[in-house]
């Protein structure tokens, strides 16, 4: 007989749109943990998570595919502070390529040249940007807000200029999260890896049209970089679509040599993964925590280990 507890957990699965079964199964499999739960009910990996629950961390020791540019941000004197243009530049090429077929593997849409020619035209907007807005007093580093709003004022004379403009932010965004050093990620509702289960679960949600992919521009400053996730609603009830297709992609224009083992990319990459737990595995090497010691305010602490996060999917507008 269940607890009150687990009949809690049920209720709140359910509240999302899983009917009970869906709920308990996920639920056993990942023993009692909500969050765990809702992340194999949207990736639609119970059978997978039954089979290999433990699996992750070998997932995250080195067999995840990449692929690698030789060109960074850094390879042009333009780019040092380039990176959120790159990044939405990245989000919209990738969605647009992803979008075509969503029954193909990810790996065979997301190539090098895609990184090169992302990564050039990103700075080109960057620069195109950044002196309308150093003409107005702007700063170096441009937010993601700041260059929505520029690309807004520009207009489409230019079409680097309005690259971006074809993105659409998801609603209730964007979200901010707090890196903790909490060994108990799952629970940590402010963390990278619930706040991204939180964009899938927006992009399921949505009442618009559904595309098979997200772009999440995650920004933690100086750095920014995009993740592309699978829009699990479509997933779950395409037929069409392999399961095996469902993956979790770093895209990042910075090189990494001392980072992401095995690989140590020196180039611009985009590293794939199956799950959405490797993929924060992997974001927690970009983003460590900065420890300040104990005595330093807590308002401190979360300052310098918050971070954004902007979902982005197509704009259906012409």
């Amino acid at each position: 007989m269940a607890s009150t507890s687990d009949d809690d957990s049920i209720s709140l699965l359910m509240s999302m749109g899983f009917d009970s079964s869906q709920a308990q199964q996920a639920l056993q499999i990942c023993d009692g943990n909500v969050q765990r739960a809702v992340e194999c009910l949207l990736g639609g990996n119970l059978f997978s998570a039954a089979n290999a629950s433990l699996s992750t961390s070998s997932n995250d020791g080195g067999v995840n595919n990449i692929i690698q540019s030789e060109i960074t941000q850094y390879s042009n004197p333009l780019g040092r502070s380039a990176c959120t243009a790159i990044a939405l530049t990245l989000a919209h090429k990738s969605l647009e390529l992803l979008h075509i077929d969503p029954v193909a593997s990810p790996e065979l849409r997301i190539d090098s040249a895609l990184l090169t020619t992302s990564i050039n035209e990103g700075i080109q907007l960057y620069s195109n940007l950044i002196a309308n807005n150093n003409s107005n007093g702007g700063a170096e580093h441009s937010s993601v807000e700041d260059l929505l709003n520029a690309c807004s004022t520009l207009g489409n004379n230019d079409n680097n200029n309005n690259i971006i403009s074809k993105l659409k932010i998801l609603p209730n965004s964007p979200r901010q999260g707090i890196l903790s050093s909490n060994n108990d990620q799952h629970n940590n509702m402010m963390g990278l890896e619930a706040l991204l289960a939180q964009c899938q679960m927006d992009a399921a949600t949505a009442v618009t049209e559904q595309q098979p992919y997200i772009a999440v521009v995650i920004t933690k400053p100086p750095e920014t970089i995009l993740v592309i996730l699978p829009n699990n609603n479509t997933a779950s009830t395409s037929t069409t679509r392999s399961t095996n297709t469902n993956k979790y992609i770093l895209i990042d224009s910075h090189p990494r040599p001392q980072q992401l083992s095995p690989h140590h990319p020196t180039g611009s990459y985009a590293l794939f993964h199956p799950t959405l737990s490797s993929l924060v595995s992997s974001l927690k090497e970009l983003f460590p925590v900065t420890e300040l010691g104990d005595g330093v305010p807590e308002l401190m602490q979360m300052m310098y280990n918050s971070f954004d996060v902007y979902p982005f999917q197509l704009s259906s507008e012409e």
